[in-house]
C-alpha cells in the first residue's frame, strides 16, 4: 500500500492520481471500496492566481463554476445534500480527461515521483509501485476514453484528510452527467453495516430510478446485483434494453449513495460482466 504523502505528492497542483489510489491510503472498507474505480482521476485545487494552460485540461474560471454548480444541483436534487463546506484540502476542482490530456497529464505524474524519490522521501520499492500504477492508470483511462466514445470531466470534492467525498463525471461532448458517488463518514470502523436483504436493495433502488426517471427508464428490471454484499445493482429498461444504469447503495444506511447511466452504465455492466466470466472478481 502507498503512503498518504505520496498521494498527497499526486494530488498537487497540476498533478492527479486514480480515487482508487487516493483512497486506498486512507483505508476505505466496505461496499464504498467496492464501488470506486481504478482509472478515475481527480486534481487537487490550483492556489496559483494565473491559470496556465499546460495542456492537462484543468477547467478553471466560468466554466469550473459551471461544474461547480451543475454538480451542487446534482448532490441537492438526487441526494438532498444541500451546500458543500469547503476548506483548505476540500475544494471542488475538474478536469477534462481525453486521450490528449492524458499524454500531458502522464509525465507531469512521473515527474512529480522521479522527484520524491530523488529527494529520498519514497524508498525504491514505492517508486517502482507508483510508476508502475501510473503506467496502468494512463492505459486504463484511455481505454475508458474509446470505449465511451467521448472524453469524460472529471469533477467533485476529494480530500485526502477528510472523511467525505463527492465525485462526478460528465460527458465532455454533452456536459451531461455521466457518473456520480457521494460518501460521508466512511472513515469511522466502527460504523456498523446494515443486514438488507436483496429485495429491500431492489425496492430502494428501483424507487430511485423511478423518482427520478434516470436514463430516461420507465419500467426498471434488474439485470445484475453485484459489488460486495449486492450494493451495486444494474438495470434495463424492460422494453429497451439500451436503456441502462448503475446503481450504488450504502451498507450502512441503506440509501442510493451514487449512480451511473447510459454509455457509462453499459461500460460497467460490460466490465464486470466480463469480469465474472474471466473469473477476475
Amino acid at each position: 500500500m502507498h503512503s498518504k504523502k505520496i498521494v498527497a505528492v499526486l494530488l498537487t497542483v497540476g498533478v492527479v492520481a486514480s480515487t482508487f489510489a487516493i483512497f486506498n491510503q486512507i483505508n476505505m472498507k466496505g461496499a464504498f471500496a467496492d464501488t470506486i474505480k481504478q482509472n478515475v482521476v481527480y486534481t487537487k485545487e490550483d492556489t496559483s492566481s494565473v491559470s496556465q494552460d499546460d495542456g492537462t485540461g484543468k477547467i478553471t474560471g466560468d466554466e469550473k463554476e459551471a461544474y461547480r454548480q451543475k454538480s451542487l444541483d446534482i448532490l441537492k436534487d438526487y441526494f438532498n445534500i444541500s451546500s458543500v463546506e469547503e476548506n483548505d484540502d476540500f475544494k471542488f476542482s475538474a478536469c477534462i480527461l481525453n486521450e490528449k490530456t492524458l499524454d500531458a497529464i502522464k509525465p507531469l505524474e512521473q515527474k512529480d515521483i522521479q522527484n520524491s524519490y530523488d529527494k529520498k522521501e519514497i524508498s525504491k520499492e514505492e517508486y517502482d509501485k507508483e510508476m508502475a500504477f501510473v503506467e496502468e492508470n494512463d492505459n486504463g483511462l484511455k481505454d475508458r476514453v474509446a470505449k465511451l466514445k467521448h472524453g469524460m470531466v472529471q469533477a467533485g470534492w476529494v480530500g485526502i484528510n477528510e472523511d467525505k467525498c463527492y465525485m462526478f463525471d460528465f460527458n465532455e461532448n454533452t456536459k451531461e452527467i455521466d457518473y456520480v458517488l457521494i460518501s460521508e463518514g466512511y472513515l469511522d470502523e466502527s460504523k456498523p453495516k446494515l443486514t438488507i436483504s436483496q429485495e429491500q436493495l431492489k425496492d430502494t433502488a428501483e424507487d430511485f430510478i423511478k423518482q427520478h426517471k434516470l436514463g430516461d427508464i420507465e419500467k426498471p428490471k434488474c439485470i445484475l446485483v453485484a459489488g460486495e454484499n449486492g450494493h451495486r445493482l444494474f438495470y434495463q429498461d424492460e422494453n429497451d434494453s439500451s436503456k441502462k444504469v448503475e446503481i450504488f447503495i450504502s451498507p450502512y444506511t441503506g440509501k442510493v449513495d451514487g449512480f451511473s447511466i447510459k454509455a457509462y452504465a453499459d461500460l460497467e455492466y460490460s466490465i464486470e460482466i466480463n469480469e465474472t466470466r474471466l473469473g477476475t472478481k
